[in-house]
């Protein structure tokens, strides 16, 4: 009997807290307004532009993702935007290469002229200062296919 007992408390305990363990963050749904929120946030408390160091501004962005999101899963996310940015980084750009298959990939680089093509690919360099771009959660946002916001320089290689 007290095996049955702690055998249901156990697993009274584990169904009660796996919700809020496994809350998964649903930035194109349910958590799409939370995240908007986070990021307004951060646009008004943390100075892109004007951060001493990337790592500053990351912190900064961490700390209002913190205290804003409702979701706390999503903090990754947000936090992720920040730290791929151009924030804190006086002169960099946000590169978005595009390989030969159409692949989209987005790194920060120290100036448009690091920004090439892989073979077969194109490069331009954004006008974004995150590689999240306006979604604030995508891989390579700022790279998107319809190229909005338009690239600064294009790049290709045949």
């Amino acid at each position: 009997m007290r095996t049955l007992v702690r055998s249901l408390l156990g697993i009274a305990f584990l169904c009660s807290t796996a919700r809020f363990g496994f809350a998964m963050c649903d930035p194109a749904g349910a958590d799409a307004a939370d995240i908007a929120a986070a990021r307004a946030a951060i646009a008004a408390n943390c100075d892109c532009a004007g951060a001493p160091t990337h790592g500053a501004y990351v912190s900064c962005a961490a700390g209002q993702a913190q205290t804003t999101l409702v979701n706390k899963s999503c903090r990754g996310k947000v936090v992720r935007c920040a730290a791929r940015s151009t924030c804190g980084k006086p002169g960099f750009v946000v590169c978005c290469r595009a390989d030969a298959a159409g692949m989209l990939k987005c790194s920060t680089k120290s100036g448009c002229d690091h920004c090439m093509p892989p073979d077969g690919g194109s490069a331009c360099c954004s006008t974004e200062t995150s590689c999240c771009g306006a979604t604030g959660v995508d891989k390579a946002g700022a790279c998107d296919a319809s190229n909005t916001p338009p690239c600064a320089t294009t790049t290709t290689v045949p």
